[in-house]
């Protein structure tokens, strides 16, 4: 990593509103709370917004470094040139002076200058960069550094203090207790050992075979009696299908109706087994034993940030790599045998148990 971020006075003076964009997925976002934590520590009396997208909004409720929450929709209400006009003179109305672009993208650089802030932080990269006032100009090679560390590095340019990486994510325990009626009302009992498997991911490249995580889940029902929970988000309904014929044992599909329900029934789970994607960071955010299945991303930039996590993967003579371009059918991930998975899986079921 070469690091060349512009000396500056931090923090900033006379900051009493800071906006903050992250308008991408949920691993994006929640890894982007510890630095959020770190711009509180020190404008501790600043009102905070976020500018999220509006399916991954709501893992910030509740976040105490949090104050508003601020939706960008560019598939609904936000749709279409004048829509956007519209948003962006509400953006300026707001008169925050300080706009930080953790998102790096040329339209999170444009909406920071539109907002008419005075001091406007993101990283020296993509178009509109020169509109930054503080910017981090450093470069980041695969392997080496991990996105929340990249996020607090960069509010550090107008930030005291190392920051904590601690992923934050606050469930109520009405939510809490919710999700145990509904494992109630499933027939699982708090004595069960319950094995969450999530097999979707946001690319094919991602996703680990159906029909490996039907004989994972068989192996966990054989040797420790677990109940398998098989959970899916929009359009995935085909892959927890697939799993749940091709299984011998028992297994209850759900698919959780927002991303805070999915929270809470991973906290409930001893257990959760799945592949690269936004449900990994949030069984990170809650703490609970994760088997990460990883194939061409950067597992390091990428992997679930807990002390209860480990990472499963094929190391391939290509990666680092261009998933999207891949010539020999994403083996990394597809040809991923059952065994390693299996014994992480069986360790973080022991260590359970113990």
């Amino acid at each position: 990593m070469q690091s060349r971020g512009l000396d500056t006075t931090a923090p900033l003076p006379n900051i009493d509103k800071i906006l903050v964009i992250r308008v991408d997925g949920i691993g994006d976002l929640l890894n982007s709370t510890p630095a959020i934590a770190l711009l509180r520590e020190n404008y501790p009396s600043a009102e905070i917004t976020v500018l999220a997208r509006p399916l991954n909004a709501a893992v910030l409720i509740g976040n105490p470094d949090v104050d508003k929450i601020r939706i960008f929709d560019r598939d609904g209400k936000h749709r279409g040139v004048l829509a956007q006009f519209q948003f962006y003179r509400e953006l300026r109305r707001e008169r925050y002076q300080l706009v930080v672009a953790i998102q790096t993208a040329m339209w999170s650089h444009l909406v920071a200058f539109l907002s008419g802030a005075p001091y406007r932080l993101g990283r020296y990269q993509k178009r509109f960069r020169s509109t930054l006032t503080h910017a981090w100009r450093g470069k980041y090679r695969k392997g080496e550094t991990h996105e929340v560390d990249r996020n607090l590095e960069l509010v550090r340019l107008i930030c005291h203090g190392a920051g904590n990486r601690k992923l934050v994510l606050h469930l109520s325990s009405d939510e809490i207790a919710t999700a145990k009626a509904q494992l109630a009302s499933w027939g699982i009992g708090d004595e069960s050992l319950i094995v969450g498997i999530h097999p979707g991911g946001s690319s094919f490249d991602k996703r680990w075979p159906e029909n490996r995580y039907a004989e994972l889940a068989d192996r966990l029902a054989h040797h420790y009696n677990a109940t398998t929970l098989l959970l899916r988000g929009p359009g995935e309904e085909a892959l927890t299908d697939n799993i749940q014929k091709a299984m011998h044992a028992r297994a209850i599909t759900h698919a959780p109706e927002t991303v805070r329900e999915l929270g809470a029934l991973l906290s409930c789970c001893d257990v959760v087994v799945c592949n690269d994607s936004g449900p990994m960071h949030l069984a990170a955010a809650v703490d609970v034993p994760t088997v990460a299945i990883f194939g061409p991303t950067d597992h390091v930039a990428w992997h679930p940030l807990s002390g209860n996590a480990s990472v499963v993967r094929r190391d391939m003579p290509c990666w680092p790599c261009s998933a999207h371009k891949c010539k020999i059918g994403w083996e990394c991930t597809k040809k991923l045998p059952i065994e390693p998975v299996w014994n992480a899986a069986a360790t973080a079921v022991e260590a359970k148990r113990k």
